[in-house]
Parts: structure tokens; C-alpha cells; sequence
């Protein structure tokens, strides 16, 4: 727990399992283990039992733990109970993170909702190996910040005891989320040569458009179509118009219902490296896409529809919105 602008805030992590029924009290005992009371109480439990109580005692050594989660501005503070491995922990490709959250309601359980990948864009590592310093694009105030660091592993080779933190960010130091502002994207300037964004008209086609189609944005993450349908093999010209205050882009991908997901992930894995490729990757399941789209502009791209039809995909790339943004591209 820590207590940030005057609100507690946290998180939650793994501890012990396997114990004999549903756990409903601890207590620590004053030789510092811990008394265990449970019941099932008709709930379905991993314990067998009905009731019981035990005692859970350390065994004296220390294992290799997250210590701490501690929320920044612009991402979170990692401590950890041993030195970590410096290599692997400034790897990104070592953290997964995302949000989520559940319905608030009068009846009894919810499913998760509102599910998005976040990006880790920088994992800096202290000179000691005890923290790391993760800066993330995608972060959301009031939604939980599921973490995990699979692969992790300390100097002496040990691999995290339990790998999943929780985190539920309600405020940030300073009031303000700095990872929010995703209306501005830094480059590095070179150029790169991305041949399935075409943004004139072919010169083969002789100025002949079969079909205009236009694809507009909305809050929450979503485009303002859920499908567009156009013939095989026909011209297309596809304006996406960005009326959010979010940055955005249109991504085609071939057929196939975790096809979206897939490029939404290679596209996260391209870390430092997706403001120069507008969040595309370099894949056999882009056919065609959009460079980044900033608020109230937009961009025009022109393409020839596939020749099988099918039920393709459009989906935004940019860092966390690929799980919501989609829509049905039809080809008849």
C-alpha cells in the first residue's frame, strides 16, 4: 500500500496456495507465524475440506520477490527482495502489462472489461540491481495495472517466486498522468520506406476509384464503423478521418478472429522502434494500413481489395488500442 495525493492506493500479489479450504481469516501468530482459519461456506475452493485451521511458518530464506509497486507519473517503481539479472530487467521485452477492470453493479460478480495492452516503453535499472524504473505508455487512472515478469530471473539465476502484481491506480505523484498525453509522438527522424502505405493514387489505375470508403474515430477507443464491405480485387480508396484526442492509424490484416491480437502484439514488441514505423510491423498479416493519424487530421490511402473474399480486419496498432479498435473489413 502506499498513499499517493492523499488517496491508498496498491498493490495486490500472489502469496501461498494449497491450503485445505476457502480461506476467510489471518491473524500472525507472536512468534510471527500465521494462523489460517477457513471455511468453504459452499464457495468453490481448491481445498477439499469443509473447514480448518493451520499454521503457515517461514522457512528462513528469502525468496526472489517483487518488494514493492510503486506508482509514478509516467509508469511504476519495481523493488525487489534480490539483485535482479541487469540484462534481462532493462530488456521491455521482459514485462507485460495490462489494464482492465471489473462492472461495479448490484449483482453478484462481473467479468473483466475494458481490457487494453499497455506499453513498456523503458525499463532502467539501478546501479545496485534492487529496482527498476519502468516508463509506460498506456496507463489509465481507475483501472487495474495487471503486471508480469515471466521470465525475470536474480544474479544467482532464481526466477521470480510469484511473477504477477495488480496494481490499481486511482491517483499518480503529481495529479497528472503524464502516459495520457498520447496525442504527440516522437521519431527519430529517418526515414523508412513502408510500401504497403500508399498514400497517391497509382498511376496503373489511370485516376479510376471503384470505391471511397471513410472511417472515422470515436472516444473510448473505437472506430465509427464496425464493418465496411467492398468487392474483390476492387480500387479502394480509404480515408480515415481521426476525430479523437488520442493518436490513431488503420491497419488491414488478413482474415482470421485473432488475427487483430497478433498484430496488436507484434506491433507493442516493436518498443523504441514504432514511432518511426507508425506502430506497423513488418508482417505477412498487414496487407495495408495508415501512417499515425494525429487528432482532427486525417490521411488518405488507396489499395486494391483482396482477391479472396473473406472476413478481414482493420485495426489500430498504436500501443494499446488493437484489443478495442477493429472493425470487419468484408471482401464480397
Amino acid at each position: 500500500m502506499e498513499k499517493v495525493n492523499g488517496v491508498y492506493q496498491g498493490a495486490a500479489f500472489g502469496f501461498r496456495e494449497g491450503f485445505s479450504s476457502g480461506i476467510l481469516r489471518m491473524i500472525w501468530g507472536s512468534n510471527n507465524s500465521m494462523f489460517v482459519g477457513m471455511t468453504s461456506r459452499g464457495w468453490s475452493s481448491t481445498g477439499k475440506e469443509d473447514y480448518g485451521l493451520q499454521r503457515l511458518e517461514w522457512t528462513g530464506k528469502t525468496p526472489f520477490e517483487i518488494k514493492t509497486m510503486s506508482a509514478l507519473a509516467d509508469g511504476f517503481k519495481l523493488e525487489f527482495t534480490k539483485p535482479v539479472n541487469k540484462k534481462m530487467a532493462a530488456d521491455i521485452a521482459s514485462y507485460k502489462l495490462t489494464t482492465f477492470n471489473y462492472l461495479y453493479h448490484l449483482t453478484y460478480g462481473s467479468p473483466i472489461v475494458d481490457q487494453q495492452s499497455a506499453m513498456i516503453h523503458k525499463a532502467e535499472v539501478s546501479e545496485d540491481g534492487l529496482s527498476v524504473k519502468l516508463t509506460v505508455h498506456g496507463m489509465r487512472l481507475g483501472f487495474i495495472h495487471q503486471l508480469e515478469i515471466p521470465n525475470l530471473k536474480s544474479t544467482t539465476g532464481e526466477l521470480l517466486l510469484h511473477n504477477t502484481g495488480y496494481y490499481t491506480l486511482n491517483e499518480v505523484p503529481g495529479g497528472v498522468l503524464k502516459s495520457s498525453q498520447m496525442n504527440e509522438m516522437k521519431t527519430s527522424g529517418k526515414v523508412v520506406n513502408q510500401p504497403k502505405r500508399v498514400t497517391k493514387i497509382p498511376s496503373a489505375w489511370g485516376g479510376k476509384i471503384d470505391k471511397k470508403l471513410l472511417i472515422g474515430t470515436v472516444p473510448g477507443l473505437k472506430y465509427d464503423v464496425t464493418e465496411l464491405v467492398v468487392n474483390k480485387n476492387s480500387k479502394i480508396e480509404l480515408i480515415l478521418n481521426n476525430n479523437d484526442d488520442m493518436l490513431h492509424n488503420v491497419v488491414i490484416t488478413k482474415t482470421g478472429a485473432d488475427t487483430p491480437t497478433k498484430v496488436g502484439e507484434l506491433a507493442l514488441n516493436l518498443g523504441l522502434d514504432g514511432p518511426d514505423l507508425n506502430y506497423v510491423p513488418n508482417s505477412d498479416l498487414v496487407l495495408f494500413h495508415s501512417g499515425i493519424v494525429g487528432p482532427g487530421a486525417s490521411e488518405k490511402i488507396y489499395f486494391q481489395a483482396p482477391s479472396e473474399p473473406g472476413t478481414y480486419w482493420i485495426v489500430c496498432t498504436f500501443p494499446g488500442h488493437s484489443m478495442t479498435m477493429r472493425a470487419k473489413f468484408i471482401v464480397k
